[in-house]
């Protein structure tokens, strides 16, 4: 018979690793109410509705920022990780889009315990409500791409709230289950450039290891500094530069702590059971 966690996980969309893996991706995702209202996530929630309620909007959105950081803090400690910092990361407060490499369902946690800022997501995530809510709550914005009415509001919306933070992309638009830096969209990318918002790198490694055990893995991270569209004469131009730069220092940061020598050996390893 098989575990729950992994009917859940045929129905869903985890499409890599072994059955430890999504029986991890399920179960980190499932104890977001344990979270929430059984560890000290539950004294920001209480604090973050009571200046909803006053209308103090700035002061809500933290209080959800830091109680989306115990996610992060309990997921770290139940899967073992070392997260390490091969730089300092300093992540402005406003005005900037943080371009972070998408690598797999557990990016999430460890970005909000790392980067502690809002997020933007595509429409799907309405579809998961306790998520949305809560990503609502601590400043995320929705990019809705349904059409030129909703993308016009959002990005009406989106320049309003750059004025009071700086918000999360995935430039590589889905999970990659990969170390390697994948071809990235052309949305925000473009729009940075056509609005002139500055983009700051950062890159993490490690966390395909979970792909193959659930356990003891090192997470690191690197800011690669802030990118600004006004450099650049078009916004390919723009988006082949901010691609170099993400592939060249992922590589080397893969290097720094043993990620890219592992993965050369796998595929090695599987081009051989494969030819012969």
């Amino acid at each position: 018979m098989k575990h729950p966690y992994l009917k859940i996980a045929e129905k869903g969309n985890i499409h890599a690793g072994n059955d430890k893996y999504k029986k991890l991706v399920i179960h980190t995702f499932v104890r977001v109410l344990r979270v929430i209202f059984f560890s000290k996530a539950f004294f920001h929630l209480c604090k973050g509705i009571y200046y909803s309620i006053r209308k103090k909007e700035l002061e809500k959105q933290k209080e959800f920022l830091d109680g989306s950081c115990f996610w992060g803090v309990l997921t770290q400690q139940k899967t073992k990780a070392e997260v390490k910092f091969l730089n300092d990361i300093i992540v402005p407060e406003k005005g900037h889009l943080i371009f972070l490499n998408h690598v797999n369902e557990l990016d999430f946690p460890f970005d909000c315990l790392v980067l502690k800022k809002p997020f933007l997501a595509n429409q799907e995530i309405k579809n998961t409500y306790i998520a949305y809510w809560w990503m609502k709550a601590m400043g995320s914005e929705v990019f809705d791409k349904s059409d030129k009415r909703t993308i016009a509001k959002s990005v009406k919306n989106l320049l309003k709230s750059l004025k009071n933070r700086s918000f999360v992309v995935y430039p590589e638009g889905k999970v990659t289950y990969s170390e390697d830096i994948k071809s990235l969209k052309k949305g925000m990318i473009n729009l940075s450039f056509k609005l002139k918002i500055p983009i700051l790198i950062i890159l993490k490694s490690g966390l395909t290891g979970y792909q193959e055990k659930p356990n003891n893995h090192t997470i690191a991270y690197k800011s690669c500094g802030v990118i600004k569209p006004d450099s650049f004469s078009s916004w390919e131009e723009y988006r082949d530069h901010i691609f170099q730069l993400m592939d060249s220092e992922k590589r080397k940061l893969d290097e720094e702590i043993g990620i890219r020598q592992k993965t050369e050996k796998q595929e090695d390893t599987k081009a051989k059971v494969l030819f012969t």
